[in-house]
């Protein structure tokens, strides 16, 4: 029972921490959600989270071009649980749909360098961008890249260490380098 009692408490200690540390600062912030130690945060009026979230330490949600739009960029829904190192950037849109798993190491971004002759690709402020959307009930193992353009269909499984360039069809187990659907899995009501 103790240990039950310790795990409320500190679930109750983040809470807190989160509303009084994000509460003011982001877009909309829902009710009991926990946030870790956050390395970077640039924007924090373009990220919304929804309820019950969980966000693990060391993770980074970036603006790549602040100032740009007033809605929300990155917007996490409700009962999501993301790991450590979790990295978003968005200049147009990332949208995480609602109970959501996300596993350590990954990387959502819906844009990409402009690559042009005589401009070093590292100066080149110029970026391509297309938006990401992540639907409700999938899973995304370790170490997955999400790149620009890309729908995860909803209660869609992603592969440890997969590099997902396609849309991904609702209901589907997909892995590899670039990620290929492996399996569908029955459809749940």
């Amino acid at each position: 029972m103790s240990r039950l009692w310790c795990h409320l408490v500190r679930r109750a200690w983040h809470v807190a921490r989160t509303r009084f540390l994000w509460g003011w600062r982001l877009h909309s912030l829902g009710r009991r959600s926990a946030l870790g130690r956050c390395l970077e945060m640039n924007n924090p009026r373009a990220v919304a989270i929804g309820s019950l979230v969980t966000i693990a330490s060391e993770f980074i949600l970036s603006d790549l071009c602040p100032g740009q739009a007033e809605c929300p960029k990155i917007v996490i829904g409700d009962r999501c649980t993301i790991m450590y190192r979790f990295q978003c950037n968005a200049a147009e849109s990332v949208r995480i749909g609602q109970n959501v798993l996300i596993a350590s190491n990954v990387l959502i971004t819906d844009s990409d360098h402009v690559v042009e002759t005589g401009v070093p690709t590292s100066r080149n402020p110029k970026l391509v961008t297309r938006p990401v959307c992540v639907e409700d009930d999938c899973w995304l193992g370790q170490n997955v890249v999400i790149v620009k353009g890309v729908t995860v269909g909803h209660n869609s499984i992603v592969g440890a260490n997969s590099v997902v360039t396609r849309d991904i069809p609702p209901c589907s187990v997909v892995a590899g380098n670039p990620a290929r659907v492996i399996k569908i899995l029955e459809s749940r009501a």
